[in-house]
């Protein structure tokens, strides 16, 4: 400090003694005169000349030779060198960065590279260790969350582009908060438009031994937690930005009590919370969830009287599962017979390709998925049918397919198609296990499969099972819930994978949990009373700067900002549902 003070005030002489014309030597006389004036001789004028130079080249001051002999002075102090460190580990895989391997292309690649020589020209890998630190990394265990588990996938990337794509279409018809007050601001709605409301929805487990993550403790002590997280408290539920928690106010409640009672809504709070455990609550399941959204329905239409609800929910095979008679290829047999669940009538799609010429055309007729009544083969009857006879009776794709295959034998399930099942059945039992509060019961191995990349099939033609799920009425298949919701005139959306920040409702359970963890005493039975009570302390207002924040999360993604980027220009431009210009974004980092 005493340098750089000594330095700016002999700048800031040595610009008046120039202009002086009697004054023959400027910078000998102005660091004698900062020299004398703190106390000291020539020697240290003659360091504030050197230190002056050394910050005009180098832009910043040398190092003292007390500091260097600590071992404060290195290799990574060279601009150049620092700059190559950082676009090599930029460069690694996240989780392949080692000490070894930074300390091997040092030594062999860049300094070779930049021809530096001398005592200090090479590093060992405890100073590999050290560098590694300077530059923010730490050797900590990797644990599910943001940045670890597939975030920034390319499959991933392609689903968030195409949701923040139809959020943003959708926004216009939306209502806007202050961001200082957060008072609603009307959106300005053309002819025949209905303002829409988002509605987002997920759901978490409390442990009835739940409790604080960190505490201040003495040298020596450990606190005695109980083993396991105890008897859990399932809440699942729906929130948005106008009312907070989807539910109706004490006032609406009684005003529903004067109705008669057909006419009264059956349920006045979205939010459900059950006890589940073996000889208690069953496991919360898609039709709990679908019996759920139809009350939430009835209730955001009560408040939300002409608009329309954009519901979104998590990626997940527990909310995109499909009803028990839909068009799925994963429920039926290559061949007719054998267990498989009897799917809905379609109709063949009209965009098959046509038919060879004197065959039938039968795009666009009723197709049903079981034998008729009066089949000639009695065995038939009422028998669902196989992937094969349905490929059959689409006649102009099912000759495509002959000529396709070799031989003119079609296969039933290729390889490819094969490990993509396996894939997607990890998937549904690590969802499973999330929806029953069991994440940590999941195999390893499942979890490594389901966060696998999509396995591409070799072609569009290579099995029937590829073939008929291809077919646009299988394709085009909806899940319950969508289906559901499209009907009641809405619109249901999913979240990308990984993206749990763009789920508000994320930071409920937090706040939420922050508050129980301070109070529990471990009883299940005070659990079930501060579960509600600490859900109820969270207002409308808090939600609404929960959404601001997630609208800054889908600014930031939309301008191109990657998750690190995202992170950091969400906490900086606080209190605003937009960020700052990516260029202005980069610049506060690289400062930092």
């Amino acid at each position: 400090m005493t340098q750089l003070t000594a330095v700016t005030e002999y700048a800031k002489l040595h610009e008046r003694y120039a202009g002086h014309p009697k004054c023959q030597r400027p910078a000998l006389n102005a660091s004698l005169a900062i020299a004398y004036r703190m106390g000291k001789g020539p020697y240290f004028a003659r360091q504030i000349r050197e230190n002056a130079r050394y910050l005009l080249r180098h832009q910043r001051l040398p190092l003292s030779l007390r500091s260097a002999q600590n071992g404060q002075y290195m290799l990574l102090d060279d601009e150049n060198v620092l700059q190559v460190v950082r676009s090599y580990l930029a460069a690694q895989a996240i989780g392949t960065i080692t000490p070894f391997e930074l300390c091997r292309h040092v030594n062999n690649v860049i300094i070779p590279t930049l021809d530096l020589t001398g005592k200090k020209s090479t590093i060992c890998e405890r100073i590999a260790i050290r560098w590694l630190g300077k530059l923010g990394y730490q050797c900590r265990d990797v644990k599910k969350g943001l940045y670890y588990d597939g975030h920034e996938r390319p499959d991933v990337v392609e689903a968030r582009t195409k949701y923040l794509e139809e959020m943003k279409r959708l926004e216009r018809l939306m209502c806007k908060y202050d961001d200082d007050t957060l008072e609603p601001i009307p959106p300005e709605l053309g002819p025949g438009k209905k303002e829409h409301v988002v509605v987002m929805l997920d759901e978490s487990i409390v442990g009835t031994n739940e409790s604080a993550h960190r505490c201040w403790l003495k040298e020596g002590e450990q606190p005695l937690r109980r083993k396991g997280n105890g008897r859990g408290v399932h809440i699942c539920g729906y929130i948005c930005e106008t009312v907070g928690q989807l539910k109706l106010s004490d006032e609406q409640i009684t005003e529903q009590l004067k109705l008669l009672e057909d006419q009264r809504l059956k349920v006045t709070d979205s939010c459900k919370i059950i006890y589940p455990g073996k000889n208690h609550d069953t496991w919360w399941d898609l039709q709990q969830l679908m019996d759920q959204t139809v009350h939430a329905i009835d209730i955001f239409e009560y408040l939300h009287p002409n608009k329309v609800g954009i519901w979104v929910f998590n990626c997940s095979s527990a909310h995109e599962g499909l009803a028990h008679d839909a068009l799925n290829v994963n429920n039926m047999n290559i061949n007719t017979g054998g267990k498989q669940r009897s799917l809905r009538t379609t109709i063949i799609p009209l965009n098959n390709p046509p038919p060879l010429p004197g065959k039938d055309d039968t795009r666009g007729r009723p197709q049903s998925m079981v034998f008729p009544a009066d089949h000639p083969n009695e065995e038939l009857r009422n028998k669902p049918k196989g992937m094969q006879v349905v490929l059959q009776e689409h006649e102009s794709v099912w000759d495509e397919l002959m000529k396709r295959s070799k031989a003119g034998k079609p296969v039933g399930k290729c390889k490819e198609c094969k490990m993509s099942e396996v894939k997607k059945d990890a998937a549904r039992r690590v969802a499973e296990a999330e929806a029953m509060g069991q994440e940590d019961a999941v195999p390893e191995d499942d979890v490594a499969q389901a966060d696998q990349p999509d396995i591409q099939p070799v072609s569009d033609w290579c099995c029937m099972y590829r073939v008929l799920s291809l077919q646009d009425d299988f394709a085009n298949e909806k899940p319950m819930l969508q289906k559901y919701i499209e009907g009641r005139g809405h619109i249901c959306m999913y979240l990308p994978k990984f993206h749990c920040e763009l789920n508000p409702i994320e930071m409920l359970w937090g706040f939420m949990k922050y508050r129980y963890r301070k109070v529990s005493d471990g009883k299940f039975s005070t659990a079930k009373v501060l579960v509600p009570q600490c859900l109820n302390m969270c207002d409308t207002i808090t939600i609404r700067r929960f959404f601001c924040k997630t609208w800054r999360y889908m600014d930031s993604y939309s301008k191109g900002l990657d998750a690190y980027q995202t992170a950091f220009a969400v906490k900086v431009f606080k209190s605003h549902r937009r960020v700052g210009h990516p260029a202005e974004i980069k610049a506060l980092m690289s400062r930092r």
